[in-house]
């Protein structure tokens, strides 16, 4: 698995292979559904190669809301707290990702404690930033 996201930047290619051994692989053509809204998701993807779109049904209107490309992640959340998808993530193209469910993360930490802490951390470091671009969006529209 490449290094393409800023979640597994600075593993070894020994702890890549690791965390491979944990996850999936799986490759989508244009327009499958990766995720479904309001499906039970309880996975992290890494979008190792292609383009995702991300739609919600907005007043009923299936509307983008945004596009993923090779080294982004998503369901970052969905590994603390699973629960109903926020979005449905379609394949603009033909993708490839990564994942893997929390159970598999909690066998991670059982075989390799230190490769899981590193990963959790990226993934809270990558939730805290995008927690702080939303406050900013927030706080921009209030004073508006």
């Amino acid at each position: 698995m490449p290094s393409l996201t800023p979640l597994l930047a600075n593993f070894t290619p020994q702890e890549l292979s690791l965390l491979s051994s944990f996850g999936d692989s799986r490759s989508y053509q244009a327009e499958e559904v990766v995720i479904r809204q309001g499906d039970e998701n309880d996975h992290l993807y890494l979008v190792l190669k292609g383009k995702l779109d991300v739609f919600q049904d907005i007043d009923g209107m299936n509307k983008k809301v945004a596009s993923l490309e090779s080294g982004d992640s998503l369901g970052e959340v969905s590994v603390f707290d699973p629960g109903p998808a926020s979005a449905t993530v379609c394949a603009a193209n033909e993708t490839e990702v990564w994942l893997i469910t929390r159970d598999s993360l909690d066998r991670l930490h059982a075989a390799n404690p230190k490769v899981a802490y590193r990963l959790l951390s990226r993934i809270t470091t990558c939730l805290s930033k995008r927690l702080r671009q939303m406050n900013d969006k927030v706080v921009d529209l209030v004073n508006r």
